[in-house]
């Protein structure tokens, strides 16, 4: 009983704050240590923006490991055909010659489209969503490179859910792919890159991420390594009728509210009592 007290008292906070959104928001939250949880409009598809490249990353890796691209290639960018918007590769001036797994780390920290049109090459898009099948993630979709407008008009998009995207944190921590993938993709994904989760989070808390933020939709996912009650969460809106400070305020009120009462449930034994090891 005190548990699904526990998950009916948070469920019914951020029922709150997702109806108090202005647009079309989700959000899903599970525990991967007991396997409950939260889900408000866990299933319905929202535009991935960037967190699609989590899925890239995962087949890219996936394709390392069995010999079919080499992380220490040395690729040299053509500056000329460079990708705008998020990244810094458009930004530079001089020849530039980076790793596979250099772009890759670009791909997630920064978000940098050019990095991650590299990767969708390498990875492959039919492959990627091959592997996105085989996990088990039938709304997951990657159908176009970074900013193809054109295939964005026509409803090209790449999706996903709330409660997909925590699966697929869910799978990264259960140990689905190969321990090598699951140690290279959780080792990137950790390095800083300033979403909206984070701030969210106390600092010092360990997690892993990615960000993503399209005109009109935002949503970031992650991976929070609690002590005892390690967590996914997933936050996804589209339709925002306000400015993007707005959209990125809830995302985090979500994720301070999500934390502060998965920290309790880590310290609390059976009864609700926080307890303290010895």
């Amino acid at each position: 009983m005190s548990e699904s007290l526990f998950w009916g008292n948070l469920h019914d906070r951020l029922r709150r704050l997702v109806d108090g959104f202005p647009g079309v928001a989700g959000v899903s939250l599970r525990d991967l240590s007991a396997g409950g949880g939260v889900q408000i409009n866990g299933d319905e598809v929202f535009p991935t923006a960037s967190t699609i490249k989590i899925h890239v990353l995962l087949q890219l890796l996936a394709r390392a490991e069995r010999g079919e691209v080499d992380l220490t290639e040395r690729i040299p960018i053509d500056l000329t055909n460079t990708v705008q918007g998020s990244g810094v590769l458009w930004h530079l001036s001089g020849p530039v010659t980076l790793s596979l797994r250099d772009i890759a780390t670009l791909m997630i920290i920064v978000s940098d489209n050019t990095a991650t049109n590299i990767c969708i090459e390498r990875a492959g898009i039919d492959d990627t969503n091959g592997l996105l099948r085989s996990l088990g993630l039938k709304e997951t979709v990657l159908r176009r490179k970074m900013l193809d407008a054109i295939a964005a008009v026509a409803d090209r998009e790449n999706v996903s859910t709330p409660d997909e995207l925590v699966k697929t944190f869910g799978l990264l921590h259960e140990g689905r792919l190969t321990g090598w993938v699951v140690t290279e993709a959780l080792e990137i994904l950790r390095k800083p890159k300033g979403g909206f989760i984070d701030r969210g989070l106390p600092s010092g808390t360990i997690f892993a991420s990615k960000p993503g933020h399209v005109d009109g939709a935002m949503c970031d996912a992650a991976l929070v390594s609690l002590p005892r009650r390690p967590y996914a969460l997933a936050v996804m809106t589209k339709y925002a009728q306000c400015g993007d400070r707005q959209v990125e305020d809830f995302i985090a009120q979500v994720t301070e509210t999500v934390h502060r009462a998965m920290a309790v449930w880590d310290r609390s034994n059976g009864y609700g009592r926080i307890v303290h090891e010895e």
